[in-house]
């Protein structure tokens, strides 16, 4: 999501960028250098193209295929200017190299490939039609140099893909790294408290959008100070990553979740089961966990027990998450009282 985010920034970025400078240069070329007419009807038309794609990316909610909307309207508006200015002579020529890199920082490889590809069609293309089109700058250009432009070009394109794509896989990797430390919970490799509440927020809206059912397992290890003060801190680490491992293991992968609610308490989102299946849920975790055994010497362990809440409302039930994990939490406290190692569902 948070990589999503920054490609749609910068697609909304180079297309005012884009934008500004066609305008830039339809207004303020002609003051500068003598050029023909054509080129400022070209320039009023590539404007008002480049503004509408503009403003239509800044406005629109967030798509994929917004980046290459606005690629394929820029080759659109460089093609023509191109052909009509010395083909592969043309100073417009030179800003093809800097496609391949923009649709590497928006899009995946594959895509960047497909561009790239594309330009060095129209860069022979253009090429081979030199001197079927007029050529409005007037210049007189060797054909020893044309070809070598063009080759030069075409390099210039192909390295700015391999370029781009390279560094695109850096970022991603970096932001996979920076997105995955901000959601789990460095001791026990389960979500952290932060991830489960968003997905315990967007599990209840969908639940509500659905009326479909919703439960919420509080669980806390029985006795964890206790451990902590006898066996000593890492032993109670050990415990705490032995208890993730189980939860992790009884909940359906793409559907549930489970998290570090803090301390020695962990939680967990059950979709779319009745209260008799995430029950029966909560109990097989609960035996799970009782049955790993926390070695702490050689030939030596210790057995873990748990208690756990369970809340289970439907989609026209539910009010706040807060007042669900509340409801789960004091059927958890009610079995501390009970005497702990159990399971007991919240009261309607």
């Amino acid at each position: 999501m948070f990589i999503e985010k920054i490609r749609h920034v910068i697609t909304v970025k180079a297309a005012f960028l884009i934008f500004a400078l066609t305008l830039c240069a339809t207004i303020i070329r002609p003051l500068i250098i003598e050029q023909s007419i054509v080129f400022t009807y070209m320039g009023i038309v590539n404007s008002l193209a480049l503004g509408c794609v503009f403003f239509y990316v800044k406005k629109a909610k967030p798509k994929d295929w917004q980046a290459m909307l606005l690629v394929g309207i820029v080759m659109l508006v460089m093609l023509p200017i191109v052909l009509v200015s010395g083909g592969n002579n043309s100073h417009f020529a030179y800003l093809f190299p800097i496609i391949p890199i923009f649709v590497s920082l928006v899009s995946s490889a594959k895509y960047t490939w497909m561009t790239t590809l594309i330009i060095v069609v129209c860069l022979l293309a253009i090429y081979f039609s030199s001197g079927l089109l007029p050529d409005y700058t007037y210049e007189n250009v060797p054909h020893n140099k044309t070809v070598a432009r063009t080759i030069w070009l075409t390099f210039s394109v192909l390295f700015a893909c391999k370029f781009g794509i390279e560094f695109n896989r850096i970022i991603s990797t970096l932001g996979n790294k920076l997105s995955e430390q901000a959601e789990i919970d460095v001791l026990t490799g389960i979500h952290n408290r932060r991830s489960i509440m968003l997905f315990l927020q967007n599990a209840s809206d969908e639940a509500k959008l659905k009326n479909t059912q919703l439960s919420v397992l509080m669980i806390d290890l029985d006795h964890f100070k206790q451990i902590n003060d006898n066996y000593g801190h890492l032993v109670g680490d050990q415990c705490l990553r032995a208890t993730a491992q189980c939860l992790k293991q009884g909940v359906r992968q793409h559907t549930d979740q489970a998290g570090r609610y803090g301390g020695e308490e962990f939680i967990v989102i059950i979709q779319d089961v009745n209260e008799l299946k995430a029950f029966e849920i909560a109990q097989q975790i609960l035996l799970d966990i009782a049955q790993s055994p926390i070695e702490i010497e050689q030939e030596k362990s210790i057995n873990i027990t748990a208690t756990i809440g369970l809340c289970t409302r439907s989609g026209d039930e539910l009010t706040s998450i807060e007042h669900f994990i509340e409801l789960a939490d004091k059927a958890l406290y009610r079995g501390k009282e009970a005497g702990r190692n159990c399971v007991i569902q919240a009261t309607r």
